[in-house]
């Protein structure tokens, strides 16, 4: 059994047709040519397992010939035909994949994948085996199809006609193929004849029964001149077109039956106007005129193929896509690019069978290649947009699985991320898991800037489809990386984008042990990095449950941000969010540390937020009328009015605007020195300073800083009025500096104005220059005696001059506490030199020399100019 096995083989191997080395041949699903003389089956390629079909003739069927050079004309007639296939490329004739290969028992030739011809989809299945392929006997034509596919062999026969100069005298259903895009093709070229030297027609022999039937044209659709003239013209090819149009509306039945018999033709071919009427209503209207002049036996009448082809019935939206995009192997990138953006808006319209069998297979030949993908993947994600969770499973997903996992350039990768949306929507959740995700991963750890942009961006979309383990081990990393190793500000921006997103899907715990470090150690001062990161902490404070205490953000949060308040780069609408976020967090503070506070220490009264009280009596503050704290920091300021630039001036000149603050041991000692009076009490009431509304700002302050010695002194070092010791005046008044308790005190109506010694009742040295006095103060007042001050020459109590207690102000001089600047009434001026803190001659009062010199002294250096 072996050996016979053996020989079996030899013996078979040498009758196989060497297209077996090329292809893996299937099941047969049609058949085509002159008597349907090719079968057609499936096959695959073996070289790249790319889909195809495989024409075969098998050599005996001519063999019921019996004459050798009859079989040997049919033989060569096919092999012509198959020829001139492979010599011609154009989109609209049939595209051959492998050249005609022969053997003893066969010819055969590969082509690209074939769904059937047209003659078996009409009813036709001669030399298909019984019972015929479902998929056949079960095809409907739709509307689009029909028109699509007359004009793709309206098409073939312009390129025919008009570049190869061609007639193809053969145009029939048994020539016409329908591949498995749905497209149709003219084949069947073995009787195609080339019309030479100018003319419009070529000499040809009519059908006969002398030549064998495969031999010939099929003669229900031989145009009339052809059989009774014996010439054949372009536009006998139109006739044929004409009734192959006939038959598709006329369900498969030509308008002439001749049964190979020419007698029959002739009778028939007069039938012809009175067969088409009842064909007619089964056609579109824009197609019945054209169509009867096709048929009409006198030549005239035809149109040509190019004046065909420009009819309104083919000037459809839809048609035109598909046509583009048939010809798209002609096209460079730019046209590409305009038709596939096209195609993406006419998707909706196509319909679903046309959309799957002609416009998905070809996008799928055009993401297959690098070159081309990009531009291609705009319809084809709009198709998954539109169709149903069922047909992208069922016949989108395989294929688009290939091109995720594929290499592929990155405009086509930010592409498929940007459009991420759509494909989540329609994809199962474990592809989403081990195909949408792993992709969208990837493109994370692309060197390409756009890849990782467009990842990032999609961390958002993908996010709900993350548990905590991925979003912590495989995002979160992945995002934090990226801010390290990025380059430039945009990627930056990107991985705090990403982080942002993942707030809302990471536990606290994750928040406090990975993102808030990460936070805290950033240290750009760049702008949009620094509003990044303001953002994201704004974000934080939004909701408890992301963690951020306000131990945390006193600690670990604001030291950071409070830097950035300084940053040159910020804008003001940057500053004013950077300073939104800080007040916000120290409301968080505020709030919850006085609410602890509070609970702490319930007995006590915690003070209003945003004052600073500070006791000055017996612990307490001292409150104005409105109820407010009153300050303990005084300001005094001196009015320079007609004072001369003297060496004084120009000494306190350098003196700024200072605030003293005194401590409460400070202002306790002051209060208690002072003895209880209704003058004292108003001073306290008018807390110890003057009300700016009230009086003009003087330029020069009169308090020393804090711990520092007046500029000018009038206390001589050995006076006994010293209770402190006192930096020696630089600018004393003349020659000498004396103390101002060395001025006696007056009362009203007092003839011999006795000065009170200083040893009866010790004053407390003044802290200011009696070299800065106004000089209203020099007037004459002898019938207005000074009221009592403790302060220098320039310097005196509000109280001091209260218009209601003046004329009766008969108590001795008492030491008081400056409470400012003192602006002297207008006196009578009379005699100044004569007055100078006395009463005037005219009330017979007598002055000391030391006094009258002193008064010309004063006199002498405020008037100067």
């Amino acid at each position: 059994m072996d050996v016979f096995t053996m020989i079996k083989q030899t013996i078979t191997s040498e009758d196989s047709n060497p297209i077996t080395k090329y292809f893996d041949i299937g099941r047969q699903v049609g058949s085509y040519g002159p008597e349907m003389v090719w079968k057609i089956y499936d096959a695959v390629r073996k070289e790249d397992k790319k889909e195809a079909s495989v024409c075969i003739f098998e050599k005996k069927i001519a063999d019921k010939l019996h004459k050798p050079r009859r079989r040997e004309t049919v033989t060569e007639i096919l092999r012509q035909g198959v020829q001139l296939l492979e010599k011609f490329k154009h989109p609209r004739l049939l595209g051959i994949l492998h050249p005609l290969e022969e053997s003893h028992t066969s010819l055969a030739f590969a082509t690209e994948p074939l769904f059937a011809s047209l003659a078996n989809v009409l009813g036709r299945y001669d030399r298909i085996p019984t019972p015929a392929p479902p998929e056949i006997r079960d095809h409907e034509f739709l509307d689009y199809e029909i028109q699509y596919g007359i004009l793709q062999i309206t098409e073939a026969l312009c390129y025919l006609h008009a570049v190869e100069q061609m007639v193809h005298k053969n145009v029939c259903p048994q020539s016409i193929l329908i591949t498995k895009r749905g497209t149709w093709k003219l084949s069947a070229l073995c009787f195609a004849e080339t019309v030479r030297d100018g003319k419009d027609s070529v000499i040809c022999h009519p059908w006969s029964t002398k030549v064998p039937k495969m031999a010939q044209p099929d003669l229900n659709y031989i145009a009339p001149e052809t059989q009774n003239s014996k010439y054949c013209y372009f536009l006998s090819d139109m006739f044929a077109l004409g009734m192959v149009i006939c038959t598709i509306f006329n369900n498969g039945t030509s308008l002439i039956e001749a049964e190979h018999s020419t007698a029959i033709y002739q009778k028939q071919l007069e039938l012809i106007p009175e067969r088409f009427s009842d064909v007619a209503h089964r056609m579109p209207l824009p197609l019945v005129e054209p169509v009867e002049k096709m048929i009409n036996k006198d030549i005239r009448y035809r149109p040509t193929a190019q004046l065909f082809c420009l009819l309104k019935y083919f000037n459809d939206p839809i048609l035109r896509s598909l046509q583009q995009l048939d010809n798209i192997d002609i096209m460079d990138y730019c046209q590409r690019t305009e038709v596939y953006s096209f195609i993406a808006q006419v998707i909706p319209s196509i319909p679903k069978k046309i959309l799957y069998r002609h416009v998905f297979p070809a996008l799928c030949l055009e993401c297959s290649t690098a070159d081309t993908i990009t531009s291609a993947l705009s319809p084809l994600l709009t198709l998954i947009d539109f169709a149903t969770r069922e047909e992208y499973v069922e016949k989108i997903l395989p294929f688009f699985r290939l091109i995720m996992n594929s290499p592929k350039p990155v405009q086509a990768t930010v592409y498929i991320l940007d459009k991420l949306d759509t494909v989540l929507m329609k994809s199962p959740a474990d592809e989403i898991r081990s195909e949408v995700l792993p992709f969208v991963f990837n493109s994370l750890e692309s060197n390409s800037l756009q890849a990782q942009e467009a990842a990032l961006n999609a961390i958002g979309i993908i996010k709900e489809y993350l548990d905590d383990s991925v979003m912590r081990n495989m995002v979160l990393p992945r995002a934090k990386a990226l801010y390290h190793r990025g380059s430039s500000v945009r990627v930056r921006l990107n991985a705090l984008s990403c982080i942002d997103y993942l707030l809302d899907s990471l536990n606290k715990m994750i928040i406090l042990d990975e993102v808030l470090p990460f936070l805290t150690d950033i240290t750009g001062h760049d702008p949009d990095i620094v509003m990044a990161v303001v953002g994201i902490y704004k974000h934080m404070l939004s909701d408890k449950k992301f963690g951020l205490t306000h131990n945390l953000i006193a600690t670990k949060v604001m030291p950071p941000l409070i830097p950035h308040t300084v940053n040159p780069g910020l804008s003001m609408e940057k500053f004013s969010a950077l300073m939104e976020v800080l007040r916000e967090m120290l409301e968080q503070i505020d709030r919850k540390r006085r609410n602890k506070m509070q609970e702490e220490t319930s007995a006590v009264p915690l003070p209003k937020r945003g004052s600073i009280c500070m006791p000055l009596v017996d612990g307490k503050a001292k409150e104005d009328k409105s109820g407010t704290p009153s300050s303990s920091r005084i300001f005094l300021t001196v009015e320079n009015s007609g004072m001369s630039k003297s060496r004084t001036e120009q000494s306190l000149s350098k003196m700024s605007l200072i605030g003293l603050d005194r401590s409460r041991e400070q202002l306790a000692a002051v209060t208690s020195a002072a003895p209880s009076s209704p003058d004292m009490q108003h001073v306290k009431d008018d807390k110890l300073s003057i009300n700016p509304e009230k009086e003009s700002q003087r330029r020069f302050s009169l308090i020393p800083p804090a711990g520092g010695t007046p500029g000018i002194s009038l206390i001589s070092d050995e006076s006994p009025c010293s209770d402190r010791p006192r930096r020696p005046s630089t600018q004393s008044l003349g020659q000498f500096t004396l103390p101002v308790s060395w001025f006696g005190e007056y009362r009203r109506g007092s003839s011999d104005s006795s000065r009170r010694s200083s040893t009866e009742k010790p004053r407390r040295p003044s802290t200011h220059s009696v070299g800065i006095l106004p000089i209203s103060m020099f007037g004459e007042g002898g019938e207005k005696p000074r009221k009592t001050s403790t302060h220098s020459l320039g310097i005196f109590p509000l109280s001091g001059f209260d218009d209601d207690s003046y004329g009766t102000y008969t108590d001795p001089r008492q030491r008081r506490t400056s409470a400012g600047p003192f602006i002297t009434p207008e006196f009578e001026r009379k005699n100044s030199r004569g007055s100078l803190f006395g009463f005037g001659e005219s009330k017979g009062g007598q002055r000391r020399a030391s006094f009258q010199a002193l008064g010309e002294s004063v006199m002498q250096l405020f008037s100067s100019k």
